[in-house]
């Protein structure tokens, strides 16, 4: 509905719902981590530059997720200077206050809500789209080495554990690898090509689509290859 995505979790028995759009989601983490007002600034001004700056950037989500899935070469070119611009904003208004953060020396929601979407920008973009964050937005490199390196994140964003490949289809490990492949069918547009295959055939750690990926490439470059009269890399017996 209007480019939004809506997600449907749970959280101790409850239904809730999630939009790539809306700006709930932080404030639901503050509430269910059980301590008040951890990630709020306690003063006045503080707690309104907090949310002014969610505000104004709401709409990353939607740009990521809509550069990695439009399938249209003209559009994505669109959303990268859009995504860029957005960028760029985030990078001035890191300026407003003396950091690390972007309400000053306090982290709070405000960082949360862009922290994983620009994760997913430097990791998943610029696999499958060749979009980077540029080296001249200073201020936001350094603000996200800051958040990467505060402890309760490099706990978030560790290596899997062996519970979660004893879960999960996915096969990778390493975080950005993992990353890769969990963002790989929404990057081809076949997240039901995904969904069919591991629900005939997947199981924890074993991603059928990964699988049936790389045969697919291996049958079209040997395709090619023996159409070849001659051929400088191997030899068709």
């Amino acid at each position: 509905n209007g480019g939004e995505i809506f997600q449907e979790g749970r959280a101790d028995g409850e239904r809730w719902w999630s939009s790539t759009l809306d700006c709930l989601l932080p404030e639901y983490i503050d509430v269910a981590i059980g301590k008040k007002d951890l990630l709020r600034p306690q003063d006045a001004v503080g707690f309104y530059n907090m949310k002014l700056f969610i505000q104004r950037h709401s709409k990353l989500p939607y740009l990521f997720h809509q550069l990695l899935t439009h399938p249209s070469t003209n559009r994505r070119i669109l959303l990268s200077t859009s995504l860029l611009g957005l960028l760029k904003t985030i990078n001035t208004d890191l300026q407003t206050f003396e950091g690390p953060y972007l309400c000053g020396p306090q982290f709070t929601l405000a960082d949360v809500y862009i922290y994983p979407i620009i994760e997913l920008i430097v990791v998943v973009l610029s696999t499958y789209r060749n979009f980077w964050i540029p080296p001249s937005l200073t201020n936001l490199i350094g603000w996200y080495d800051a958040v990467s390196d505060r402890p309760s994140v490099r706990a978030a964003a560790a290596d899997r554990s062996a519970e979660s490949r004893n879960t999960y289809c996915f096969e990778r490990m390493h975080r950005n690898e993992y990353l890769i492949e969990v963002y790989e069918p929404l990057a081809r547009n076949e997240e039901a090509v995904f969904a069919q295959l591991n629900d005939e055939g997947g199981r924890p750690g074993v991603n059928v689509y990964r699988q049936h990926f790389e045969e697919d490439v291996d049958v079209r470059e040997r395709s090619i290859c023996e159409r070849r009269s001659s051929c400088e890399s191997c030899v068709i017996s």
